[in-house]
């Protein structure tokens, strides 16, 4: 069961179409995973819609004009309009995943791999909100100890990840700020998606060395 939901802030906003778009996709696959909060956007969207028409209310006088609009609509012929190929999936070292809708037309990077740790760039043009990517973790993965400097996102995808806080199964919303210190680690592999608003800080070992180059790694 999916423990880790966007707060009720982050769905108004997704509902309102207030966001931007990385945090658009994250929200959106959570939503593709997770029954009640498909259900609380639905009645957030309602809400916004009843709004608009209460505060759009149309005059008795006027009420024919869309009552033609709409006979007019409904009589024009179907028009077939080609719909571009999706991407269901995606092949990562000889495996096969299959993508939430969200993400089937997103662009992305080659794999870029770093031991047992693969990451994909989604190609967003969305830089001011941060960088998303699609990461791997192999089975036995681990990623070093780190804390953050903004937000750090991760939103499993297939398999399940965990760190000192928990474990996280597809669907889950793991938000993480610059309180936290962990090390996430998949005992089976996992893919997920993850976004970034500003470089990790690493805080153990060798990796620490890392951190002068922060720019060029998130």
């Amino acid at each position: 069961m999916i423990n880790f939901h966007p707060d009720n802030a982050l769905l108004a906003a997704y509902a309102a179409d207030t966001l931007p778009l990385s945090m658009t996709l994250a929200v959106a696959i959570h939503v593709e995973f997770c029954p009640t909060c498909a259900r609380r956007v639905a009645d957030l969207e309602r809400q916004l819609a009843e709004s608009v028409l209460i505060a759009d209310r149309v005059l008795p006088e006027e009420e024919h004009l869309f009552d033609d609009m709409l006979s007019y609509i409904l009589e024009q012929p179907s028009i077939t309009v080609p719909v571009q190929a999706e991407e269901p999936k995606i092949e990562i070292q000889g495996q096969t995943f299959w993508l939430p809708r969200a993400l089937r037309h997103i662009s992305r990077q080659n794999w870029q791999q770093m031991g047992n740790i693969g990451r994909s760039r989604l190609l967003l043009d969305d830089q001011s909100s941060g960088r998303a990517s699609l990461m791997y973790l192999s089975a036995g993965a681990a990623v070093p100890q780190h804390t953050h400097r903004g937000i750090e996102l991760t939103l499993p995808l297939t398999g399940v990840f965990r760190d000192e806080l928990g474990e996280y199964i597809p669907g889950d919303f793991v938000l993480r700020d610059a309180k936290v210190a962990h090390q996430p680690q998949s005992r089976d592999g996992c893919l997920c998606f993850a976004l970034l608003d500003a470089p990790v800080q690493f805080t153990q070992g060798l990796p620490r060395l890392l951190n002068g180059f922060g720019d060029l790694l998130y």
